[in-house]
Parts: structure tokens; sequence; C-alpha cells
């Protein structure tokens, strides 16, 4: 019980961060140019995050025992300088120079979860013709994913370097530490253009750069997958304390922007629900979102190289949008139809001689539209269809670490927490919607109150779908 204790203190007292500085999906380039008398060199960094590097391992363990010995390594780095080299394109004056493969490196680094990152460096040489020109230079490798893009020229020797469009000194210690005050927009550079020329002092050392978010283990402080890297052993306190953190994550998670708290509200609002309605919502929430973990993680281990989550991520959000949508767009029908069919019956009034009140005011009409159970299941499927990526970490690195069952029953556990965020929000809804049902409102306002609910559902579910078009790119 004292070890599990630790345990826990120490993923609780862990600095606040991010899994990844730019994300468990990212692939991040880094290409340093240097200019040398007779030659230009090309030092070329990549760092993978978490889930491309568990896609990447499969490969470079040719004979799936686990490991990745010297003669697996040395065959994958030649095959990837290659595919590298061919996707740098560095002329002069319009003329291609041909890139000769040097030296290479391989490095595992510790991830979150569990799981490992990964680092390739390799060294690319080209011999120049002449000592002066316009050089140009383009990155086409890992195109499309997201990740930290950057370029630096710089000169050795008696070379010279001006009108350079890229800076002489990164800003990330060749991917080794990020900057904080770029990691939520990371530098997107892919193409470099200077020119160079004989003669000139050497170089001087660089400009001092502040420090980042380091690459390795000291920049992995994430909760979630703290719980399944754990050491210690599966004692029944630590697996029991650890569901419990599991849950409060998933709570935490899901006051952040999205998740359906607004689609929830206006729903059970706007069509009368109850706090069995709600209770019913929470559930379907867990349910959609451990099952697409699951799916996700199931269809990584099968398919590994060739399936990219985060192409998949903004795909499944259009899916979400598009069904929160439609959901909208139907009650805003149906709603529109029972207020004008409302404004159509006071047209022909009747005469009630025991209620002779002013009609000018009226309370908010009681036979609002029924909560349909397929709506409700429609929303709460949306809400959680879409996997957490931390979420996706820890069943990856369960499965690394052969603690399956752990790692599913956390999964559970955060997914309970997020969905219980949504319950409690529509219970305090349900139960608050009577307050606003006591004020004297105008009868076509009262009438028309339940469509105004419909419309916020579909403009959040065309939001939902825009943000993702955007994402994709279209």
């Amino acid at each position: 019980m004292k070890t599990a204790a630790l345990a826990l203190a120490a993923v609780l007292v862990a600095p606040v961060a991010h899994a990844h500085p730019l994300g468990n999906f990212t692939i991040n380039r880094y290409a340093a140019l240097r200019a040398e008398p007779g030659a230009l060199t090309v030092r070329y960094v990549v760092d993978m995050a978490e889930i491309p590097a568990f896609q990447e391992l499969a490969l470079i363990d040719a004979n799936g025992d686990q490991t990745l010995d010297e003669v697996e390594q040395r065959a994958y780095l030649a095959r990837t300088a290659s595919t590298l080299a061919r996707h740098l394109t560095l002329t002069v004056d319009g003329a291609p120079l041909t890139l000769t493969p040097g030296t290479t490196s391989l490095e595992r680094l510790p991830g979150a979860g569990g799981l490992p990152t990964l680092r390739i460096e390799a060294w690319f040489a080209a011999k120049l013709g002449a000592s002066e020109g316009a050089v140009e230079f383009h990155d086409t490798n890992f195109a499309g994913r997201p990740g930290w893009q950057e370029v630096v020229a710089d000169r050795a020797g008696g070379a010279v370097v001006s009108a350079s469009t890229v800076p002489r000194v990164d800003r990330s210690q060749a991917l080794r530490a990020y900057p904080q005050d770029l990691l939520e927009s990371p530098p997107q550079v892919t193409d470099a253009r200077f020119r160079i020329a004989a003669g000139g002092p050497a170089a001087n050392g660089g400009e001092r750069v502040a420090a980042g978010t380091r690459a390795g283990a000291a920049r992995f402080g994430d909760r979630l997958t703290e719980l399944i890297a754990t050491g210690a052993p599966l004692e029944p306190w630590l697996v029991l304390t650890s569901l419990l953190l599991a849950a409060g994550l998933g709570a935490l998670h899901a006051l952040s922007p999205g998740h359906g708290k607004t689609v929830v509200g206006a729903y059970l609002v706007g069509a009368r629900g109850t706090a069995r309605h709600a209770v019913f919502l929470g559930l379907v929430v867990t349910a959609t979102h451990t099952i697409g973990v699951y799916l996700l993680g199931l269809l990584m281990l099968t398919a590994r190289a060739s399936v990219m989550p985060e192409r998949l991520y903004p795909w499944i959000s259009v899916a979400s949008g598009l069904v929160v949508l439609a959901v909208g767009a139907s009650l805003a029908a149906s709603r529109l139809d029972a207020a004008f069919a409302g404004c159509h019956h006071h047209d022909h009034p009747q005469h009630h001689p025991h209620h002779e009140h002013d009609h000018d005011h009226v309370h908010l009409p009681a036979d609002g539209t029924p909560v349909g159970w397929r709506s409700l299941l429609a929303l709460g499927m949306s809400g959680g269809l879409l996997p957490c990526p931390s979420a996706l970490v820890v069943m990856l690195g369960a499965i690394a670490l052969g603690r399956i069952a752990f790692g599913l029953l956390l999964i559970v556990a955060f997914s309970a927490g997020l969905a219980a965020v949504l319950t409690a929000i529509g219970l305090v809804l349900v139960y608050a919607r009577g307050l606003f049902e006591r004020l004297p409102l105008h009868g076509r306002l009262a009438r028309f109150a339940p469509v105004a609910s419909a419309l916020v559902i579909s403009a959040a579910g065309l939001a939902i779908v825009l943000e993702a078009l955007a994402r994709i790119g279209l």
C-alpha cells in the first residue's frame, strides 16, 4: 500500500504539461543547411511522438521478436536515409544537386504511457561546382503530417551566406528543446533560399537560445498516461485509486472546450428532458468513447503503418458534427410546425368561462416536444465518438507493458468521468429549467423558445463540421 501511495504521489506532483509538446500524433522535422567551400551539407532530424513511433517500431522490428538488433537498425536507417534524400530538393542556380547519405543514428527516448518516442538523425552532403550562386531547398518528407517544421542555414570555413529566408540559429536545439511560446503555433517551414559566395571569416558561435520543453522523459507530465506507466506492482489499492484518479481526469477533460456540453444542455432544456434522460445520455457517452478508443487501438495494432490517426480524427469529427446537425435540423423543423400550429390555434380563441384571465402573458408550454430516445442516443454517440488521444496512448502503452486489463479499466474510468460531467450539466439544467418556466413570457415567444434551442444544436453541429473540414484542409 505504501508503494502504491508513493507511485500515485509521483503522478499527482508531476509538472503539468501535455503528453507531448506538440501532441502524441506529431512527426517533427528539422533541417540544418551549412555552406562550406566546395560543398553543402544537410543535417536532417526527425522526432516522432508516441503514436507514429509505435507504428514505426513495427517496421524496424523486421523479425517481430520485439527487440531491435543492430542489423535491423542499420537496415532501417539505410532505407530511411534513402527515402529522406528522395524528398529533399537542393539546387544551385536552378541546377539540382545530388545528396549523398552520410552518418545516421536512431534513438529511442522514453515517452508517455510507457511508449517510446523515436529520434532519427541523418547527414547528407552535396558537392558544389561553383563557389557562389543562389541556393534553393525544399522538404516534402512526411507531407501532411502535423508537427514542428524548422529549417536553418549557416556557413563554415570561408563560405559566406547572404539574403537567407531562414535564420542561422534554430529555435528547438535540433528538436531537443521546444520553446514554450511556439507550442501553440509551431513553425511550418519547408523551404529555404539564400546566396553563397567565397571569402569571409569563419562563422562565429550561434546566439544563445532560450531553453524550451526538452525532448525525452522530461517533457511528459500527462496524468493519465503516467498511471499506466507506473512501475509499481498492481496492488488492489493502487488499482482502485488509479481508477478514481482516471475518472477525475476524465471529468477535468470534459470541462475543456467541446465535448457537446452546449448540445446536451440545449437538447435537454428544449425537449423537456428528465433526470432519466440525462443519465441515459451520460451512459451512452461513456460506452461510445470507450468503444471508440478500443476500436481505434485495435485498428492501429492490425493495420499499423497504414493507419494515421491524426488524419482519421478530423473525419470522425465531421461525422460527429453531421449527426448533431441532423438532430438539430430535425428538431427545428418539428418544433417550427408545432409553434405555427399553436399560433393558428390561438387565432381562433375559445371561451373558457372558468379561466377568464389575460392571455397576453403565459407560462412556458407544458407539452413541449417530447424527448426522443433515438435523438438522445445519436447525441450521446456524437459526444463520445472522438477518442481522447491520451486514452489511445494508454491503451497502446498497456499492450506494450503487458498491462492490458489495467489499461482497459483506466479507459473505462476516464470515459465515465467525462460522461459524469456531461450528465451533471444535464441534471442541473433539467432541474433549473423549472425556474425559467415560471417566468411570464409572451405567448408567441414561449411557443418559439424550443425552436431556438434546436437552432443552437444545429449551429453547434455546423461549427464542429466546419472546424473539422478546416483541419482537413477543405
